[in-house]
């Protein structure tokens, strides 16, 4: 007997009206995501080609040699890469007993405006070797993490042997600094280290920037300090405001969380990003420095009844002629 009667003819015509109805959707939809496909892979591809252009930011303002700004004992020499490129930095001798701080810039910076950070290193004492990372200024060769550590790692040290083994080296890393500088500090011997408003990862800041483009997943370069700070055996000093708009506080707090003692965190108000010196961080940086660090040459005191010469630090042997 055939025939299965009204019902199942009602049922055949339902499912062929869904059936007919998904396929229209289907394909008022394909298209679109096709083309918002498409526009991701471009922008994708993009986002890596020139990435290194919108990450890395060197300070359009004309650079200024240090003796044109007035700083004494302040000089201008030459570190030559193994590859073959040229860095630019500043270099001041130590007072005796005092050590040398290494210092890796941010973005937006050419030297010549850290100006105030220098005149107050120098000031009290303090020796300074401050790189122009590649790109910025006048130093050749384009930026990446991966030079800039090699090249902070190669000024590290030749600090130690220009210096005979018996200089102490603060490493003070400022912002885009940091994730070179805690790189360093997880593979040197250092007698402290300064973070002035870190990040964790540089993917972990361009998602907080970019929340709904996802161009961390492209990114070259990681900057990962929140992996590498475990490692750090050197005091610790975290600066941060609370009021900063470009990385804010709770990354800073983030990476102080994971790092081992010992290490101090130190948070100011209304400093902005790079109004930190401004708002007086120095002698609180410079207390935590004095009551941290036993330098090699006051153990040298102790051997030879006082007397100690400390050797410039690094870079030197590049000066400009």
């Amino acid at each position: 007997m055939l025939g299965g009667g009204a019902g199942s003819d009602e049922a055949v015509l339902n499912g062929a009206r869904i059936i007919t109805l998904a396929g229209g959707v289907g394909a008022c939809l394909w298209m679109p995501l096709f083309y918002l496909f498409v526009v991701a892979m471009v922008l994708g591809v993009l986002a890596y080609v020139v990435q290194r252009r919108f990450i890395y930011r060197p300070a359009r303002r004309r650079y200024r040699p240090p003796d044109s700004l007035h700083l004494e004992g302040v000089s201008e020499t030459w570190l030559t890469a193994p590859d073959g490129a040229r860095l630019l930095t500043w270099q001041a001798r130590p007072r005796a007993g005092m050590p040398t701080i290494l210092y890796l810039h941010g973005n937006n910076c050419n030297l010549s405006n850290r100006l105030e950070r220098v005149s107050r290193f120098v000031r009290d004492g303090y020796g300074l070797v401050m790189p122009s990372f590649r790109g910025y200024g006048l130093s050749s060769g384009g930026p990446g993490e991966q030079v800039n550590v090699a090249d902070a790692l190669l000024l590290h040290d030749r600090i130690v042997e220009d210096g005979g083994g018996r200089v102490d080296i603060v490493l003070y890393g400022e912002s885009l600094g940091t994730g070179v500088a805690v790189q360093v500090a997880a593979k040197r011997r250092l007698a402290a280290v300064v973070l002035e408003a870190p990040f964790t990862r540089l993917r972990d800041l361009v998602r907080y920037r970019f929340p709904y483009i996802p161009l961390h997943a492209f990114l070259k370069d990681e900057y990962d300090s929140l992996r590498h700070i475990r490692k750090i055996t050197a005091p610790l000093l975290i600066v941060h405001s609370l009021g900063d708009d470009v990385i804010p506080i709770a990354f800073g707090r983030w990476l102080y969380d994971a790092a081992p003692s010992p290490k101090a965190f130190l948070r100011l108000r209304g400093a902005g990003h790079t109004g930190l010196f401004r708002a007086g961080v120095w002698p609180k940086i410079r207390r935590f420095l004095e009551q941290n660090i036993e330098t090699a040459s006051s153990c040298e005191d102790q051997k030879h009844g006082g007397q100690t010469q400390q050797e410039p630090p690094g870079a030197g042997r590049n000066a400009r002629s």
